[in-house]
């Protein structure tokens, strides 16, 4: 029987657990469940006969244990970002690493236009006002945009940016993007910038590259006096790809509109942390990815990669070094 070592967190619910088991259960495999809570407990895990790793998103494997992982044909981590594993460590022994190839991709999609609609109509302050019975000073909208007429940049117009550049098309936005990765637009009708202009020129800003050292601060005290209509910014993939700094800065200066975030500096965030003190920010805790549905399509991308490394078949979503 194929034996596959699955790394799980604590902190996520017991439902998700669940959901997993019963998709690994499915599949067949003979299935080794350790918590990096628990990191340890690999010491009675018979490694050295496990055929794939499936990994739980922003881990880093302990290398004293990968030394073990002597018949392992992958390492699969189930979500796209891959910027906290230690690629070239397993790459060192021998060992593939996948992503999970856009599986996720829609629920990414979805959750970047509700992060835009919410920071552009203030949905936090609206529910508020309505649940404390609190309409003193509601400014019936002055302080609200559509989303019909702007121009959104696209920063990265992979598998996620090209289904939000189709969402947000519909609502009526015009589209530009910067992809050094696309030579040409795949839709005529998106128009392909450099980086500065797209900033220059947008009324949003979205974020959908992986974070590498090229893109890291990407956005940064420079880039942020480019931007002539004063965007909302939305980074739904990873907040280092914008300079914290210059955020604040921007954000004290009217440079920028307000800011919607789901991936944060430091993760569990913390009550003090000024930057969620502003008004103009609106936050969701990293759950961009994560539906029931994204789950069960990733869970059975992630499986059958790692079926198709055991068989020496094809892998989708493998990491080059860095």
């Amino acid at each position: 029987m194929t034996k596959l070592l699955w790394m799980t967190i604590d902190r996520h619910p017991d439902s998700l657990k669940a959901l997993i088991r019963n998709q690994l259960s499915d599949a067949g495999w003979e299935v080794y469940e350790i918590s990096y809570d628990s990191i340890d407990s690999l010491e009675s895990v018979p490694l050295e006969s496990i055929d794939g790793v499936l990994l739980a998103p922003a881990r880093h494997f302990p290398v004293q244990y990968m030394d073990r992982l002597t018949s392992c044909k992958l390492m699969q981590i189930w979500s796209s970002g891959y910027d906290k594993f230690n690629i070239d460590d397993a790459h060192a022994r021998g060992i593939a690493v996948a992503n999970n190839h856009g599986s996720n991709a829609i629920s990414v999609a979805e959750h970047t236009i509700l992060m835009m609609l919410a920071i552009s109509r203030r949905a936090p302050e609206m529910h508020t006002r309505v649940v404390t019975g609190n309409w003193a000073g509601n400014d019936h909208g002055m302080n609200s945009y559509s989303l019909s007429g702007k121009t959104l940049g696209l920063v990265g117009l992979g598998n996620i940016g090209t289904l939000v550049a189709e969402r947000a098309q519909a609502l009526g936005m015009r589209i530009i993007f910067s992809d050094p990765g696309r030579p040409a637009s795949p839709n005529p009708r998106w128009v392909k910038e450099p980086f500065d202009r797209l900033v220059a020129e947008s009324d949003y800003i979205s974020f959908h590259v992986h974070l590498t050292p090229v893109t890291t601060g990407m956005l940064n005290s420079q880039s942020m006096r480019l931007t002539a209509k004063k965007p909302f910014l939305i980074n739904v993939s990873r907040a280092e790809l914008i300079d914290r700094a210059a955020l604040a800065e921007a954000l004290d200066l009217g440079l920028v509109r307000g800011i919607a975030i789901d991936a944060h500096y430091s993760e569990p965030t913390t009550s003090n942390d000024p930057l969620y003190q502003r008004d103009n920010v609106f936050c969701s805790p990293h759950v961009a990815g994560s539906t029931i549905d994204s789950y069960i399509s990733t869970i059975r991308a992630c499986l059958s990669n790692l079926g198709s490394a055991a068989n020496a078949k094809p892998i989708n979503g493998i990491i080059p070094s860095r």
